[in-house]
């Protein structure tokens, strides 16, 4: 590729549309860090390395997720290989006089010398040959790219230097659902190129904060939460993780929002945005709160809890005398419902999509009143800052999710009415088993409260109706530092998002479990750092594990403890795992039968997906989101950069399942059949995959694409 020299460093030319429209916000954010002279040139850097980070997310999901009508890969076996001829020597022999014998021969003399595996796609309808070097294959078949991807093509091979190079590649192998769809995703790669080497300025602000404020006895955790400005220290948590989802291919698209607007709301680049509100006529407002058993159409709140305008108002200093300034002439303040709104909702959305309810009456926004918050990483839920608080409101203030016009991997973050109704009724479901079971190391984040647009005549699944009532829509949750498992707790405990354990500590540069993984050596006199980092994740294992296999075995709840979703309690002093809190109840899958069984019912939201239409449901969403995206990327990072056995690691986390299966059994609630077939399908070979990136090709958003990976918990797989 063409480049721009500027003294001793050629940097990549501006290449997409989306590349060309972030370099502005890019310059201006590295110009006001002090990032770079001249200020362009920091996102000039970043861009190769964020190509390359695409590149190589979209290379796992093509090796990865079994693509409709594209190519199996062949595998070249380096590893047991070092001098570069014999490796040479080696590719060609394996592929025993094969036609592309000699082409990977040349690949071999390319590739860095810790590519241990090559993946060779041959595309047939294209012509075309992609090469994939490969330095690791982690549990579930989660390989791990080095270094450039390759194409061969009529003779030449060239390096693959962006991932829209991917998509014709693809296109011609009929892996898209069509041409729509193809150009789609040549946008959104080139979307999320543009926006992680932005993103990765803020990794470079971030450890300039933390180096310059840093003490020498300052332990990792404390480093960031005191460090990196935020709401409270689990927000501050939030902010380093900059490159988005660890394997989507479109893992960092915000479509929907210009880069102008990335700096101003992404949880990255700033720790304060303005909370906004909006009233809605309660003849318009579907409210919910915990102890409302009624089913979504109807409003009545007579034997419910407290609804969410109450809530805020008694949370919120000057809310009320706010929503009375606002109303029109005449109007009752206690005929309306409050909503909290996203600021990018509040300016763009609300006053075009609701503009004639605007004129009656029924929708009245609230022009004088905000409230400083910090964006999480899903940039529609926030932190509010611990001012204006009202009298009446005792510890952290409760977080707010919104919605968002904007899309962030495969839909658009808005906040539905299945959300906004089904929220309390769960927590009434999780709190009544926490009274009944003795859970000792997991919390769920209440969501006692909620309220949407809703329009008479519902529910309204879908339509026009459905469409007002999801734009228009607010909810409640616990602040994670309320939960008793932190609050209660003797010790310094401090809540972190497990995305946080994968991204870069801004204190020194490298995953933050490594630093926590080493103060867990140092404060216990570990001088083996494998065996501390064993002892590490065995002891995480416990408290992620086995309350979550109970919750799912014996009441039919399957919780969704992705890596997003999941908040695990540290003990400061020591970097060890205590507890884990699990947040969005909107994305659980809950057994009827096993629910009922245990004298429990749920009646959802109509169209919710809330409801498992069987064990294979439960057993897809649990293990995937906790085992292949939770604890797989964690183990696949400690056994990346600490050099770690990684089987020894699984082998670890398989205890802790089959502790968990055991202590189901002695209980004697759960029939035995049930506890085998739970077990098995977590335990054996092979394991059920979601693949993303195929379902993001073929464009499915909520119907899933799977295939068979291997399962690093089984004991074949050892």
């Amino acid at each position: 590729m063409t480049g721009t020299n500027r003294g001793d460093r050629d940097y990549p030319t501006l290449r997409t549309a989306a590349e060309r429209a972030t370099v502005g916000a890019a310059a201006r954010y590295a110009r006001t860090h002090d990032l770079s002279r001249p200020a362009g040139d920091a996102y000039l850097e970043a861009l190769e390395g964020a190509r390359r980070e695409i590149c190589h997310r979209f290379a796992r999901g093509i090796l990865r997720g079994d693509l409709a009508g594209f190519p199996a890969a062949r595998f070249v076996d380096l590893e047991t290989v070092s001098a570069d001829a014999d490796r040479i020597s080696a590719a060609g022999s394996m592929l025993g006089g094969d036609p592309l014998e000699s082409v990977v021969d040349d690949v071999v003399a390319a590739v860095p010398e810790s590519c241990r595996r090559l993946a060779v796609v041959p595309c047939s309808d294209s012509g075309t040959v992609l090469f994939v070097p490969i330095a690791r294959r982690h549990g579930y078949d989660r390989f791990r790219p080095v270094g450039a991807l390759y194409r061969w093509t009529e003779g030449t091979l060239a390096e693959l230097t962006h991932p829209a190079d991917l998509v014709p590649l693809l296109e011609c192998e009929g892996a898209f659902s069509d041409a729509e769809q193809a150009e789609r995703i040549r946008g959104e790669v080139a979307e999320s190129v543009a926006n992680l080497a932005l993103a990765r300025l803020a990794g470079d602000a971030h450890a300039r904060t933390v180096v310059r404020d840093a003490s020498a006895d300052r332990a990792p955790l404390e480093a960031v939460a005191d460090g990196v400005p935020a709401a409270d220290d689990a927000a501050a948590f939030e902010r380093i993780v900059t490159d988005g989802h660890p394997f989507h291919p479109s893992g960092k698209i915000r479509r929907g929002m210009t880069p102008a607007e990335g700096l101003a709301y992404a949880p990255e680049f700033t720790d304060r945005i303005d909370l906004r509100v909006v009233a809605i006529d309660r003849e318009y407002a579907l409210e919910t709160s915990v102890g409302d058993r009624s089913d979504g159409g109807e409003r009545s709140v007579a034997e419910a809890g407290e609804r969410l305008t109450d809530r805020l108002f008694a949370t919120f200093d000057g809310l009320e005398g706010a929503l009375e300034r606002a109303l029109p002439t005449g109007r009752d303040p206690d005929a309306y419902a409050v909503v909290p709104v996203h600021p990018l909702q509040y300016h763009r959305t609300i006053p075009d999509r609701y503009a004639d309810r605007i004129d009656d009456g029924r929708v009245v926004p609230i022009p004088d009143y905000a409230h400083p918050a910090t964006p999480q990483l899903n940039l529609r839920t926030i932190v509010p800052y611990d001012t204006d608080r009202t009298d009446h409101v005792d510890g952290p203030l409760p977080h707010l999710k919104l919605a968002i016009p904007v899309q962030t991997t495969n839909v658009v973050r808005t906040l539905s009415p299945q959300a906004v109704a089904n929220g309390p009724r769960v927590t009434d479901i999780v709190s009544t088993i926490a009274e009944r079971e003795p859970v000792e190391s997991l919390g769920l984040l209440a969501e006692p409260a909620a309220t949407c647009y809703h329009a008479p005549g519902g529910p309204h699944p879908c339509g026009e109706a459905y469409d007002d009532a999801r734009h228009l829509s607010g909810l409640l949750r616990t602040n994670p530092e309320a939960h008793p498992l932190v609050r209660n707790s003797p010790d310094d405990m401090i809540p972190v998002v497990a995305s946080s354990l994968v991204a870069d500590s801004p204190a020194s540069g490298r995953p933050l479990v490594c630093d926590l993984i080493e103060q867990y050596a140092t404060a216990r006199g570990r001088s083996d750092p494998a065996d501390a980092a064993l002892e590490f994740l065995e002891r995480y294992a416990a408290v992620v594990v086995p309350d979550q296999l109970r919750l799912s075995s014996a009441y039919g709840i399957a919780l969704e403890s992705h890596l997003q979703n999941s908040l695990v309690v540290f003990d400061a002093a020591d970097a060890s795992p205590t507890a884990t809190l699990v947040r969005d109840l909107g994305g659980i899958r809950v057994h009827g039968r096993r629910l009922e069984a245990r004298g429990l019912s749920l009646e959802p939201y109509p169209d919710s997906d809330l409801a498992a239409d069987g064990e294979a449901a439960l057993h897809r969403k649990l293990y995937y989101a906790l085992f292949q995206n939770h604890l797989a990327e964690l183990v696949a990072t400690v056994d990346y950069e600490l050099a770690v056995d990684e089987r020894a690691c699984w082998t670890r986390i398989r205890e802790q399942c089959e502790r968990a299966f055991a202590e189901l059994r002695a209980d004697g609630d759960v029939p035995e059949d049930r506890i085998r077939r739970d077990e098995r399908a977590l335990l054996d070979e092979p394991a059920t995959h979601k693949a993303l990136t195929a379902m993001r090709l073929r464009g499915k958003r909520h119907e899933y694409v799977t295939n068979e990976v291997s399962n690093p918990l089984s004991q074949s797989d050892r």
